[in-house]
């Protein structure tokens, strides 16, 4: 969290200079499995106090089985927090697989990332933090037997203790690669770096960096990397570079297993500030979908490619905003289907305040349709409808969550498309529970193998107005075929 906050001070101060801003959100694979610790908006770290669960992320096991990856906030100086892995037992309960905590004194643990093998070994990262002196190491935890049973190396993967942001991949074998940023540099510049291990996390191969350019400037940085990974030989990385005070997204592959990797190429553009970028896998088709600032306000741009990265299209326009409208397209979620089909929504207030908007593409996101579909459905304008998330089901549907605040306080809700020919958006249904004084906020989903539905959420209870306590809650629903 520090360096993160460091990092966006120092956009800032950039910003000051080049009207430049810089942002992150989610993206990732099933092969990968995996989902940064800032997937989730940032909402200022003054809104979470010890003690607090946050940040749930649901995955699907080999098995068909669902997992939730979660953590509880420690103190900044004291130490404590925990990163915590349950597998989900229907219809609503929970069994913890392996909580992480630190046995030293003045230590946290935060900011977990998952990968899941295709022989069902599951990896997790996380940062072991201590306040002072100060350390920001990246560790591991693993399990060769699907979580029974899990060791923890106290080796640090990173040779910086300075590094944030961890992202986890498996390849074939027992291939796992760490990416993540790293403030290494004399300046305290933000880079890059990767590092293999060949053998499940037991030995890791040298450290190497992925932001490697002919010039870096003191003032260039870059970060929030995204990873993906097709669990055989092929791995993919997206990241933030500002460069001369211009923010671009690069990629950068590699297709020996993690061992070498390209240059990166950049895919934005004539870009400004690029805020909100997500890389989406399917087959040899990458999506790439991010907020860009060009015309002076965020708008949603992607770029893709048919041949696993070797060439890009130039960037896309998705939404239909005006240029001249005086406010954002934010908080974009990506899906990319095995079909080609790609969808993305986002909230924009062109009604007022905020509501959902989708848009969708036949060709993999090289052309979107003519108009944005309005997706929640209470009067346009009227409640704050917000960080929208998108899954698709492996018998077609969709799924589309977000949070809503019609009711006084927000509540998450949910709409699903049903698969064919001529698919069609269901009913609003309100997934979590109205309690006095409890917000739903911030969701996510994952579809199982037998058509079940997962939603996770935090839970804010609020005191005259005051957050006071956030804790994850979630719901499993069956929805009926359409």
């Amino acid at each position: 969290m520090e360096a993160q906050m460091s990092f966006s001070r120092s956009l800032r101060q950039l910003a000051v200079l080049t009207g430049t801003a810089i942002a992150f959100s989610t993206g990732g694979d099933l092969a990968a499995q995996t989902i940064p610790p800032g997937g989730m908006p940032e909402l200022g770290g003054g809104q979470s106090s010890t003690g607090d669960e946050m940040m749930p992320r649901l995955f699907l096991g080999r098995n068909g089985e669902v997992l939730r990856l979660w953590q509880r906030r420690g103190d900044d100086r004291q130490g404590g927090g925990t990163v915590s892995l349950a597998r989900a037992t229907p219809p609503d309960k929970w069994r913890t697989l392996v909580e992480l905590r630190a046995s030293e004194k003045g230590v946290s643990i935060r900011d977990g990332a998952l990968a899941i093998s295709p022989s069902n070994d599951l990896a997790v990262v996380y940062r072991w933090w201590r306040n002072s002196p100060r350390a920001k190491q990246l560790r591991l935890a693993r399990s060769t037997d699907g979580g029974a049973t899990w060791s923890q190396p106290g080796t640090p993967i990173d040779g910086s203790s300075k590094a944030f942001e961890p992202v986890i991949g498996w390849g074939r074998g027992r291939t796992l690669v760490v990416v993540w940023s790293d403030e290494r540099r004399a300046d305290r510049g933000f880079d890059v770096y990767v590092r293999r291990s060949p053998d499940g996390g037991s030995t890791w191969e040298s450290e190497q960096i992925l932001s490697r350019f002919p010039e870096v400037l003191p003032a260039d940085l870059a970060a929030r990397p995204r990873l993906v990974a097709d669990g055989q030989d092929r791995f993919w990385v997206l990241f933030v570079g500002l460069k001369r005070g211009r923010s671009s997204l690069y990629v950068t592959r590699s297709v020996d297993g993690g061992r070498t990797w390209s240059d990166p190429v950049a895919v934005t553009g004539e870009s400004q500030s690029v805020y909100g970028h997500s890389l989406e896998r399917a087959g040899d088709r990458l999506l790439v979908v991010w907020q860009d600032a060009r015309i002076g306000k965020d708008r949603l741009y992607a770029a893709t490619s048919k041949d696993a990265g070797a060439t890009w299209t130039a960037p896309a326009r998705v939404d239909h905003l005006r240029d001249d409208a005086e406010f954002d397209a934010t908080s974009p979620t990506v899906m990319l289907g095995n079909s080609g089909e790609a969808l993305v929504a986002w909230e924009d207030r062109r009604n007022g305040r905020p509501d959902i908007f989708l848009q969708s593409s036949k060709d993999g996101g090289v052309t979107w349709a003519a108009e944005d579909q309005r997706m929640d459905m209470d009067e346009p304008g009227t409640a704050v409808s917000r960080f929208p998330k998108l899954r698709e089901a492996p018998d077609g549907r969709v799924a589309l969550v977000w949070e809503d605040d019609r009711g006084g306080l927000e509540a998450i809700y949910l709409r699903v498309r049903s698969a064919g020919d001529k698919p069609k958006w269901g009913p609003e249904i309100r997934v979590s529970p109205a309690v006095p004084k409890v917000a739903g906020r911030l969701a996510e989903l994952q579809w199982a193998p037998d058509h079940s539905l997962y939603v996770a959420w935090e839970a804010w209870t609020t005191v005259s107005g005051s957050l006071t306590k956030k804790r994850v809650e979630g719901k499993m629903l069956r929805i009926p075929e359409s």
